[in-house]
């Protein structure tokens, strides 16, 4: 047998009827005025007789009435009277001090009946008990417009609050607790104080860094980081201008789209041209990079054996290498290999030497030439660890040149290409020792090549040291040196990244210091994922034309209150009569909603004819059952649930 649904708490404010009496302030009594016929049959006339010995409640909340010489019909006291004597029925007035601020309403216990908005209201009282001892918390207090509610800008605790609160402080929570020591100190009751509404400060080795332009805190990520990772993902979903020519599936691969410049000429490093594709896989829907070698006919399958190792090994600095086989789908005899796709990403000889190198998606200008010595050590330092991992696992890298490391990210390379060359010039006799050998040589040609751009392969080392020495530090000579010199069986590259020494600990600072960067902008991102399911359940709940043959479903019930809520949150107007788009109150609100808080709120319909006094609770509650009502439409065992 189905539960029944649970009824919401919320207390309608409507407008009394004929009997209910009049406020009459206790320090101006009036005589009684004897009622006319058409008074007693005619209810409105009554109310509006009474109005005129009614309390303003724009006196007791604000202290002043804008509405006084306007022919507001409400009682206003004389100066020096404080109003909330009046109301309790002290007969002995004591002028005023400052105006009542929102949060000294006496709590709704201590009156059993107040007026509001020109109406009486009955007390609300939740209908579900706190299990805690909660401090309660003050309706939130609406604006000099009566039709729509606003929170003070000390309320929400976001920037522009002016009670030097943190953001998303809520004194409410902590009671009589003075400063944050005292919060710090007080005692934790049985169940935690739901505070998912919070938004909490960036911590300040983030939000304080030695050289920043970027403001202290923001909602969302920066601009320049949202602009690279938003290039990563349009260059992943880049389709060609026109028709490429390659077939429509490789494989497990399709939809090949070719990435930079055509290559036709044989590759310098290979001997054979290379293009490279991205395609997607449709095992898993990844997207990879397919680098195919033209015109190659596989001789010893032995070849491959070199593959299964560079499959399994991983490191940040080389570009993983997933599986190699031949096709002759390209009307030839081809090696294809597929590495791990890096969108948005160039070669160290395009960002650097190339005149012509291919367009971005970000357009990030290239750095060129002369190279900063701090880049360029971290560029010795990253290819230095690719290399002594390539090293330990017992492989060589046999292709270390500059348009085969790619740059990734900002100063970020990563080894390219890997296990090309033990497929193409398979040789089981020769040891893997001198490869290695061939590796530190290649590696100093590498850094001279990026110190002076008139380096050419197989020119004398001369000229590109003389340029290192005016240029750059000692240290970078000597590590060169040491690098092209004659081959000796000590020599590794443990000796060239001892030469290295203090660089690296540069390195892994910035390394560290950039993760300290991301973590703050990944934590700034944490509550925005609940804001958005949040926004979804209201999407399908509010405005439904029809839902069960009820087309006033969404208007009626608990999704009125929901109705209301909308327009509190998003609806809401100034004293001006413009609207007001304050992101701070759209945060703090919804914040407080997901997090199902007691604190009550006023919702007022958009006639100002009734009002409704309810909590966050009581609301989060309302959108669970009626989003409940849509996900379980049209199941025959929602009644056993």
């Amino acid at each position: 047998m189905a539960a029944p649904a649970p009824r919401s708490a919320a207390i309608q404010i409507v407008r009394p009827n004929a009997s209910a009496p009049a406020f009459k302030p206790a320090a101006q009594p009036q005589q009684p005025q004897p009622q006319s016929q058409s008074q007693v049959a005619s209810p409105v006339t009554k109310t509006r007789t009474d109005n005129t010995q009614r309390l303003c409640r724009n006196v007791l909340i604000y202290g002043t009435c804008k509405y006084q010489d306007q022919g507001c019909p409400f009682y206003h006291p004389p100066p020096g009277v404080d109003p909330t004597l009046l109301e309790s029925g002290t007969q002995n007035p004591t002028p005023l001090q400052a105006p009542l601020a929102a949060t000294q309403v006496p709590p709704a216990q201590d009156a059993p009946r107040s007026a509001g908005l020109g109406v009486a209201a009955p007390v609300f009282v939740p209908k579900t008990p706190n299990p805690v001892a909660d401090v309660p918390s003050q309706p939130s207090t609406p604006s000099v417009h009566p039709g729509h509610l606003w929170p003070q800008a000390s309320d929400t605790g976001l920037p522009g609050s002016t009670d030097g609160s943190a953001m998303g402080y809520d004194e409410g929570m902590l009671g009589n607790h003075q400063g944050m020591e005292s919060n710090m100190y007080m005692q934790q009751p049985s169940r935690h104080t739901l505070d998912y509404h919070l938004y909490t400060s960036p911590l300040p080795h983030v939000s304080n860094p030695p050289i920043s332009t970027a403001p202290l805190h923001s909602f969302f990520i920066p601009d320049d980081l949202r602009r690279v990772l938003q290039a990563r993902q349009d260059a992943i979903q880049a389709l060609p201008s026109g028709p490429t020519g390659l077939p429509a599936e490789l494989g497990v691969y399709h939809t090949l789209v070719p990435l930079g410049h055509p290559v036709s000429a044989p590759s310098r490093v290979w001997g054979h041209p290379s293009p490279v594709y991205r395609a997607t896989s449709g095992v898993d829907g990844n997207v990879y990079a397919l680098r195919r070698i033209e015109g190659f006919k596989l001789v010893n399958e032995q070849a491959f054996g070199a593959i299964d190792t560079w499959r399994r090994l991983r490191h940040p600095n080389i570009v993983g290498l997933r599986e190699a086989f031949t096709t002759k789908a390209f009307n030839d005899n081809s090696l294809v290999l597929v590495y791990d796709y890096h969108p948005d990403s160039t070669t160290l000889l395009d960002e650097h030497l190339a005149p012509d190198p291919p367009p971005r998606i970000h357009n990030h200008p290239r750095q060129g030439m002369p190279i900063p010595e701090r880049v360029l050590w971290s560029y010795i330092t990253q290819i230095a660890n690719a290399i002594k991992a390539i090293h330990a696992s017992g492989m060589a890298v046999r292709g270390l040149d500059m348009s085969k490391v790619l740059l990734t990210g900002k100063n970020r390379v990563r080894l390219n290409g890997c296990g090309i060359m033990d497929v193409l010039a398979y040789d089981a006799n020769t040891p893997i020792a001198m490869f290695q050998q061939e590796d530190l040589v290649s590696f100093g040609k590498l850094i001279m090549h990026l110190t002076c751009e008139f380096f050419q392969p197989g020119q004398h080392p001369s000229g590109p040291l003389d340029h290192i020495t005016r240029h750059y530090s000692p240290d970078v000579k000597n590590i060169v040196l040491f690098l092209i010199s004659k081959p000796q069986p000590s020599k590794s590259i443990d000796d060239a990244i001892r030469l290295s020494g203090m660089r690296m600990l540069n390195e892994l600072d910035a390394m560290q210091m950039y993760v300290d960067v991301l973590e703050g902008e990944l934590g700034g991102e944490i509550e925005n994922g609940r804001l958005v399911r949040l926004l979804i359940k209201l999407g399908f709940i509010n405005e439904r034309a029809e839902f069960e043959l009820d087309p006033r479903w969404s208007d009626t019930g608990d999704r009125y209150i929901l109705k209301l809520f909308r327009d509190f949150v998003f609806h809401s107007i100034g004293v001006d009569g413009n609207p007001v788009l304050d992101l701070s109150h759209v945060l703090t609100c919804l914040n407080k909603l997901d997090a199902g808080l007691d604190e009550r709120i006023m919702l007022v319909s958009r006639d100002d004819q009734s009002c409704l006094v309810v909590s966050y609770r009581e609301i989060k509650s309302c959108i669970e059952v009626a989003y409940g009502e849509l996900r379980n439409a049209g199941n025959p065992m929602r009644g056993l649930r």
